[in-house]
């Protein structure tokens, strides 16, 4: 097709999820099944998580709910005019309000919440339903993941399957009252969005669709700051897939890239803009105050912080809380959890390059109809590679770099690419469809201990037990407490058992297995 690739559609519906090979309904049902485990999963956590956190336990949380209250009052709160909602009396002397320099979305969505349910006057009910929004925010990533994934493998797989649920096994999307799961849901959604845009090309895309894509990439900078490099990513990768896809390159261009970009420049550039009037750099950082205050060494190089193993620890701590890291076995679980698999994936990711390449050149020899969507699907296979590779290094570099000026390697801040280790991870463990069972033994593992991991966390935090912090605490508490470790070993038990189906299925049926491979 010559023509544009921006026009109304009026043939076959090509934003469609991608089905490629279709997988028998046993399958499908099972691929299900694993969904609502992601689901059980992410929910037991995030239960959890909100009766360890107590409102107001964190004061980075506390700072959160300010940002809202002072968005109420009319004006975005400053560094050292610190926190300003203050419904307990605490002594906020000296506290300053760190939050600041994230961007104002996910405090623009907590305001309806912060009135409706009267948080001035009603303080712990208040919170309890921001933190209800932010768990949905939680639910809408895993879904999105979900979504994303077909378009990343460019069809529904044994990779798609598992992506959603590695993205609900993370740790560091906690649902409390913090911006870190509107970020990585954004995130998602310019992944997958940009993944359908080149899977959809050479054929027209709808107005929905640009619609869809202009609106993400407007507010993508609105999140949070390290959003703008995988934004700006996404931009340029689409630009290049468009180069060689479109006659019209300079109209698609205009309307896809050109447009989006300036609407985000528009819509947020006010706001680094103040940033750099009230600290003098674009990201808001206060290094000075965090040398003298919270005594981080700000003088290292960045050869310094690349080669400390401090970092590594707790920064890919992705599946497993601090509290498991700071443990004897904290490194253990680092290892067989997160650095391993990303290991595996990597080659996975490697040996999917390469498989690429050979479909792009072989199609040379095909026939013109067959040949121009194989070399389609192939050349999308490898925007989506170098797409997930420079996401995941441009946030790696980024990170070192906040780390290096003084900043916390808490994990928290690589859970923004939470689907990008979910696919790295998924491919590496899916890689070995083609030997029987093996990549659901390994995924199985990997689940297990990641069970074991939570359970740890459990043990060594219990809040009830003499001196916890809801020693005395009521049985509502209590019941919740256990009602969430009971949800995530049924979550996992029934994940495993979709796997060992799935691992059936593909082992007895040469279709499903064809149809399931990453």
């Amino acid at each position: 097709m010559n023509g544009s690739v921006i026009r109304a559609a009026t043939g076959p519906n090509h934003h469609a999820i991608p089905v490629g090979k279709s997988l028998s309904p046993h399958a499908r049902l099972a691929g299900q099944l694993l969904f609502a485990a992601a689901i059980l999963i992410y929910s037991a956590g995030q239960l959890w998580q909100n009766i360890v956190w107590p409102p107001f336990f964190s004061f980075d949380e506390t700072l959160e709910i300010d940002y809202v209250y002072q968005i109420t009052q009319g004006h975005l709160p400053t560094f050292f005019g610190g926190p300003q909602f203050n419904p307990f009396h605490a002594d906020y002397s000296g506290a300053v309000q760190w939050r600041y320099q994230h961007p104002p979305l996910f405090y623009l969505l907590e305001v309806p919440v912060f009135l409706i349910f009267d948080t001035m006057h009603h303080p712990i009910r208040g919170i309890w339903a921001m933190r209800v929004l932010v768990y949905l925010l939680g639910i809408a990533l895993i879904v999105a993941s979900r979504w994303a994934a077909q378009w990343i493998v460019g069809r529904e797989s044994t990779a798609s399957m598992l992506m959603p649920l590695i993205v609900a096994s993370n740790r560091c999307l906690p649902s409390v009252v913090l911006n870190y799961t509107l970020s990585t849901l954004w995130v998602t959604l310019l992944i997958g969005m940009t993944a359908q845009l080149l899977r959809t090309l050479p054929h027209r895309y709808t107005t929905r669709q640009i619609a869809w894509w202009t609106l993400i990439v407007a507010l993508a900078p609105l999140t949070r700051l390290s959003t703008v490099p995988i934004m700006a990513l996404c931009l340029l990768v689409l630009l290049i897939g468009m180069m060689t896809a479109s006659a019209q390159r300079i109209r698609d261009a205009m309307v896809m890239v050109l447009a989006p970009g300036t609407l985000a420049v528009l819509s947020s550039g006010w706001f680094y803009v103040r940033l750099h009037r009230l600290s003098g750099n674009f990201t808001g950082s206060q290094p000075q105050w965090a040398e003298a205050n919270l005594h981080r060494n700000i003088h290292i190089t960045f050869a310094q912080a690349l080669a400390n193993p401090d970092f590594y620890k707790h920064a890919m701590s992705q599946y497993q809380n601090s509290s498991v890291t700071a443990a004897p076995w904290g490194w253990a679980f680092v290892w067989a959890l997160t650095l391993v698999p990303l290991g595996l994936g990597t080659f996975g990711i490697c040996r999917w390059l390469a498989h690429a390449f050979k479909t792009l050149q072989a199609s040379q020899s095909l026939e013109l109809s067959e040949s121009s969507e194989r070399a389609s699907h192939a050349r999308a296979d490898i925007a989506m590679i170098a797409l997930l590779l420079c996401a995941f290094g441009g946030t790696f570099v980024q990170q070192v770099l906040f780390y290096k000026q003084g900043g916390s390697d808490n994990a928290v801040y690589f859970s923004l690419i939470s689907f990008v280790f979910a696919s790295i991870i998924a491919v590496g463990f899916t890689q070995w469809v083609r030997h029987g069972r093996l990549w659901a033994a390994m995924a199985g593992v990997w689940l297990l201990i990641r069970l074991i991991a939570f359970l740890y966390e459990a043990h060594r935090i219990w809040p009830f037990r003499a001196k916890g912090i809801l020693e005395g605490a009521g049985p509502a508490l209590r019941i919740g407490a256990w009602a969430s470790v009971a949800a995530a070993c049924v979550g996992t038990a029934i994940a495993l058992a979709c796997l060992s189906r799935l691992a059936r299925l593909l082992s007895s049926s040469p279709a499903d297995s064809s149809a399931a491979r990453a």
